[in-house]
């Protein structure tokens, strides 16, 4: 056992534990058992069994035993009762996954939805791990587009979370003559069947179960205040169609910072390009002198989640650019004051690039445009 093997137990669960609530959307009635879940809790035991546990770890094999003793609890509490020396022999409390809290919570008692936190994981871990999931599938059949097909449907989607059937049938019209964007547009979306509340922090579906409300992001239900019947959307009347929930999570959700960012520069009149090369990153920006800034936008509220994503990249975007910045939401450094220093200590080599706040960003842009203007 090694830390790579528990890197990949954790990234087995993660995506195990998405791949039930796919399951679930589409058999409803049954249970559904994942064989990428049940190898991860196989793996975290045996290492668990290794380190020395003292209790008799092996209890929880079973998925539901181990979905009920672990899983809505922060990932350190997983560790509890292991050897000391192991976890300092291994430097657990070193690795990404050691800082997340829990990847699931309950929804009915044997049902589990996915947190905020598994799903920023799963986003750091390679692309084998990700293979099969509703996300890597859609960015499959996008990045075969041509660079405006792309940014048609890619907008789209950020700017459409839900949409009728006239609406989908129209975005449809407009992609006929290519099937290749049709198909990747009719992907991201998926029927609503239960009727459901706007959530009103990402304007996705916000549905209330026996253990209250849940939507793509646990942050969402954070910070929701209660809803009247009058809030509730009917399906019954019409039909609806809905972003599937990690398309939500991985285009749409970070895509509403990326349009933030467009959206300022036309206010500035200044030029600006949406995912250029192919979604190379995410906004380019022409000063009026011809310097170049590349901005690559980070929706990851946990700071660690996007320096493991930075460190598997390695280096940020190659080109010809006087700067580069990873951006994150303005709220991101509320509760954590040191995020971008914990990103900025680890871009070393690269002078010219930092991570920044969109307040900080936009700072950034109206200094360069009053040093332009005083050079006139």
């Amino acid at each position: 056992m090694d830390v790579a093997f528990m890197r990949k137990s954790f990234a087995l669960i993660a995506k195990g534990l998405v791949e039930k609530e796919e399951l679930l959307r589409k058999e409803p009635t049954r249970y559904p058992y994942s064989k990428t879940l049940q190898h991860g809790i196989n793996m975290f035991l045996s290492a668990c069994h290794q380190a020395g546990r003292i209790e008799n770890v092996f209890q929880y094999a079973d998925e539901s035993a181990f979905l009920e003793h672990f899983i809505t609890k922060p990932i350190y509490e997983w560790f509890s009762g292991w050897d000391q020396k192991a976890i300092e022999e291994m430097k657990l409390q070193e690795e990404p996954f050691y800082a997340y809290d829990a990847f699931a919570y309950r929804r009915s008692d044997h049902m589990y939805i996915p947190s905020s936190d598994c799903f920023e994981f799963l986003d750091t871990q390679d692309s084998d791990i990700m293979d099969g999931t509703d996300e890597h599938i859609l960015y499959k059949k996008m990045i075969v587009l041509n660079q405006d097909n792309y940014c048609k449907i890619r907008k789209y989607i950020i700017e459409n979370p839900i949409i009728t059937i006239d609406e989908r049938r129209e975005m449809s019209l407009e992609l006929a003559d290519n099937p290749a964007a049709r198909e990747a547009f009719q992907f991201a979306y998926e029927e609503i069947i239960d009727d459901f509340y706007r959530c009103p922090c990402c304007g996705w579906t916000m549905i209330h179960g026996k253990y209250g409300y849940n939507c793509h992001s646990t942050h969402c239900t954070d910070i929701t205040p209660e809803f009247s019947e009058s809030d509730k959307i009917s399906c019954s009347n019409s039909t609806l169609f809905r972003l599937k929930k990690g398309i939500m999570r991985y285009f749409a959700a970070p895509g509403k910072l990326e349009l933030e960012i467009a959206a300022f520069c036309d206010k500035k009149k200044i030029q600006y390009a949406l995912w250029p090369q192919m979604d190379q990153y995410d906004v380019e920006i022409r000063f009026s002198d011809g310097e170049l800034w590349e901005i690559d936008a980070k929706a990851y509220r946990n700071p660690i989640a996007l320096r493991t994503k930075i460190q598997n990249k390695k280096k940020f975007s190659d080109g010809d650019y006087a700067k580069g910045f990873f951006v994150i939401p303005d709220e991101y450094v509320q509760n954590q004051r040191n995020y971008t220093a914990i990103i900025n200590r680890i871009l070393t080599g690269q002078n010219n690039v930092k991570c920044v706040t969109l307040r900080s960003l936009k700072m950034e842009i109206n200094r360069k445009e009053e040093s332009l203007y005083e050079k006139k």
